[in-house]
Order: structure tokens, then sequence, then C-alpha cells
């Protein structure tokens, strides 16, 4: 079978959607399916222990163009040449006239729920093609169980052919090896204090202000309180974001290293005194579910998404409330809560793993090359 996936999300630094690309794609040119091409409007690049001979790179166009322009151009006649069998269609987003079946993968509909948190681009895309995409769509696949709900909400007729298949953690997100008391990490990204952790794209629906607020009056609340350490990309509207954190009278005790690797976001996670995602709105909270794979302490803001990621291993409270984020704050740096949380986030870390995802994959495209081969 020969699978083909927009890879758009490979281009750059990776996020959420990046990684689900990279695990998910990678899983099944191993999984011994069939080939899968990756294509993208730019050049990508892949690393070492990301290759395999069944997974391919399909040549980016010579001339940059916008999405949704290479989407209905280049990409029909590249799944032609190819001789694909499905696509899969990463970002919701699909070809107006794809030439073989397709497979949709909704991460979110916050283009859509939540346009203000999004850019004029993402929002004018979504509009225009997302229901045409889902229309056309062999079948739908909702990440989560919030998702499937939106979806479900907003295009009811979708659901004969909506499925759900979740997401993973690759079991490299782990506690730290014994010995390893994060010295090194702390002197390189917190000044050699303890940290409050904030891993993710920096802009306005991960609630980053909201954090800073929370740590401020944390200050008040806990003893020698942990420095802040927001790491991730900068993303769209993130001057005023910047522009309150230069404003805090702590400012110096507020560290931004900026996109980090993925070794360095692993020290981080493990040796976070705590984990916090305080975003409005998310579809998975890929960053969540790796800190508790990592042993660490959490707080995260009641969504259904993060909700659904956290289970019992963190600790949750209403978003937009610094207050509330202050207060839970507090009460995982308590040495007894710290214990049950790490303890909790053990129990559920075998939850997280990508070979079920990848396997459910792989039965879903052969169904879909099934049928329209018949």
């Amino acid at each position: 079978m020969n699978i083909a996936c927009d890879a758009r999300a490979l281009v750059g630094p990776r996020t959420g959607v990046g990684t689900w690309t990279e695990r998910v794609m990678g899983g099944l040119s191993r999984h011994g399916v069939g080939t899968v091409h990756l294509a993208a409007s730019q050049p990508i690049r892949l690393g070492k222990d990301e290759r395999h001979p069944d997974l391919k790179i399909v040549p980016a166009p010579r001339r940059a163009s916008i999405g949704p322009v290479w989407l209905n151009t280049t990409v029909p006649r590249q799944l032609r040449t190819m001789g694909a069998d499905v696509w899969i269609g990463s970002l919701a987003i699909l070809p107006l006239r794809c030439p073989v079946p397709a497979v949709a993968m909704v991460h979110d509909l916050t283009p859509r729920t939540h346009p203000a948190r999004h850019t004029l681009a993402n929002r004018m895309i979504f509009r225009v093609f997302l229901e045409r995409s889902l229309r056309s769509a062999h079948t739908v696949v909702a990440g989560t169980v919030a998702t499937e709900g939106e979806v479900l909400r907003a295009f009811p007729w979708v659901l004969p052919k909506l499925e759900r298949i979740g997401y993973g953690v690759e079991d490299w997100y782990s506690p730290a090896p014994e010995g390893d008391d994060g010295r090194s990490v702390r002197e390189r990204c917190s000044g050699g204090r303890p940290y409050v952790l904030h891993l993710g794209t920096i802009e306005p629906r991960k609630g980053i202000s909201d954090l800073v607020a929370a740590w401020e009056r944390l200050q008040d609340l806990v003893d020698d309180a942990p420095d802040l350490v927001i790491a991730g990309k900068a993303g769209w509207q993130t001057a005023p974001i910047l522009d309150r954190i230069r404003s805090s009278q702590t400012a110096d005790r507020i560290h931004l290293p900026g996109y980090v690797s993925r070794e360095d976001a692993r020290e981080l996670l493990r040796h976070a005194a705590v984990f916090a995602l305080a975003s409005e709105v998310e579809g998975f909270g890929l960053p969540l579910a790796e800190a508790i794979s990592c042993g660490t302490p959490s707080v995260a803001t009641d969504i259904p998404a993060l909700r659904e990621a956290g289970g019992e291993a963190a600790l949750f409270c209403p978003p937009k409330n610094p207050e509330a984020l202050a207060a839970a704050l507090a009460e995982v740096l308590k040495p007894n809560t710290t214990a049950q949380l790490r303890e909790r986030a053990l129990r559920r870390a075998p939850n997280f793993r990508w070979d079920p995802v990848v396997d459910a994959w792989a039965e879903l495209l052969e169904r879909v090359a099934g049928r329209s081969n018949r």
C-alpha cells in the first residue's frame, strides 16, 4: 500500500502536530503496511532516528506557494505520480479534488470555536475548506473524546464516518535515572533554582499571561517559591505576552530559553518542581502527557482535552483564573501532594504509548484503501 500524508507540520521546529506526524507516519513505515510518502509545500528534514527505507520524502515544489494552493494544485498530481492508495490530511484540510480516498485527521476545531486565538489565515482556511474536506473524506478521525464531541456538534452528519484514534508518548519520556539530580538543566535554564515549567508555543491560547500572574501570586503563598521557566518557540501575538513578562516585578526570575531540543525538553520535564499548562483551549495537551510520563507533578486548566489527558495524575483549576491557578500550584508544592501526584503519574504513564495508535491507523488505512479498490 502507498500511503501519502500532508507533512507540513514537519517543516521547521516540531510542535504537537509535528510530533503526531513524525510518530504515526514513522510507525506506519515500520509496521509493514507499505510505503509512507511525506509531502509538504516546503522542504522537510528527518533526523537519523526518524529515517526508514519505507518512509519517503516527496520533493517540495521549486517555487514556494501558500498551503491551499500547493494542496489543490501540486498534491493531486503527486498522488497520481506515486500511485498513492490513500491520502492523510493531517491538518484536517483535503484537496478539493483528491484523486484517491482521503482521511481527515482533526486535532481540534479551535480556529472555528475560538477564532480570536488564531491568525486570520487559519480562520479563513478553516472557514472555506473544512466542511468541504469533511464531506469529501472517506473517514474523519478525531484525536480525543473532546474533539469528537466538537466535530459532532458542528457537523452531526459526520457521525457515520467518524472514528477516534488517540495520541501517545514515547517511552523515552520517563523519570530521571538514579543519580540525576537535575542540577545541569537548572543551571542552564533557571539560574540554578527550582522552577515551575511551561512547555509549548508562546501564543495567546496557551494562557501564559495567566500563568505569569498566578506565579506572581504564588510568591505570597509559598516561602521561597520556585522560579518560572517558559520554554517554547514564539507563535503569533507574542508581543503582549512578552510585555507582560517584562513588566513583572520579579521578571529576573522568569526564564525564556526559547524552543528547546527534545533532549532538553525531557530534562526540563523530569526536574520541574511543577509542570503547569494554563491553556484556554487544547486539542490534546501533549506536553501534559509527556510531563506525566516523566513522573512530574502537574497542574492544568480544567478543559475537556486536558482533563482527558491528565486524568487523576494532575491537579485541575478553572481556565483564565490566576488566583485558582496560584492556589493549585501552592498545593502541588506541598510534599504530600507532590508524592501523590508522582505516584499517580507513574501509574498513568503506561496508557500513553504510540504502538496501539499506529496499529489502529494501520487497520484503518487498510480498510480505506481496500474499500477504494473494491
